[in-house]
């Protein structure tokens, strides 16, 4: 009987040896830096603006190096290491800080941002790419959310071409169909 035992203990152990030499390690976001994004990318900085075609108005983007503006509201971006969070429970002193991250995401090169004491969720999601509509080249800045980088819309240099293409999508996007 403690032979069998044995054997059986020999070879679980070795399946796991073995075994472990084929599988990947868990797919997370590495993080490059110990800490988080100082400024914002120069590419991701002047103002854009999108067209919401549901309360019919032009919201506007501005990307400072240290600053997001989006409409009235100004988000001041600040760095931390990446393993620091704010204590739970913590007074909020700081109610318009956020940090942010660069990453690449299937060849795509993102910006995400995180409010200061955000714990959890996927926060925003900021990429410039340039795209070719009714054969003119437009700079648009994609906007996304969510677990899945969805595509939320994009905003554009001028009020007039975000009015007039906030309904336009283009391959590749990412949407959430839930």
């Amino acid at each position: 009987m403690k032979v069998k035992r044995l054997l059986v203990m020999f070879t679980a152990t070795l399946a796991m040896m073995v075994g472990g030499l084929f599988l990947k390690p868990n797919d997370q976001k590495v993080q490059a830096s110990a800490y988080t994004i100082k400024t914002f990318p120069k590419r991701l900085r002047g103002t854009w603006y999108t067209y919401d075609r549901y309360d019919h108005k032009i919201f506007r983007i501005k990307i400072s190096a240290k600053k997001l503006t989006e409409n009235k509201y100004i988000s001041r971006l600040h760095s931390r290491k990446t393993t620091a969070y704010p204590k739970l429970g913590a007074k909020i002193k700081h109610p318009s800080w956020i940090i942010g991250y660069t990453f690449t995401y299937k060849g795509e090169y993102w910006t995400q941002t995180y409010g200061w004491y955000q714990s959890a969720g996927a926060g925003d999601y900021y990429r410039k790419v340039s795209h070719r509509i009714h054969g003119k080249k437009y700079a648009t800045l994609q906007l996304a959310s969510g677990a899945g980088i969805w595509t939320d819309g994009y905003a554009y240099h001028s009020k007039k071409a975000a009015k007039a293409y906030s309904h336009h999508w283009f391959k590749g996007d990412r949407h959430n169909r839930l």
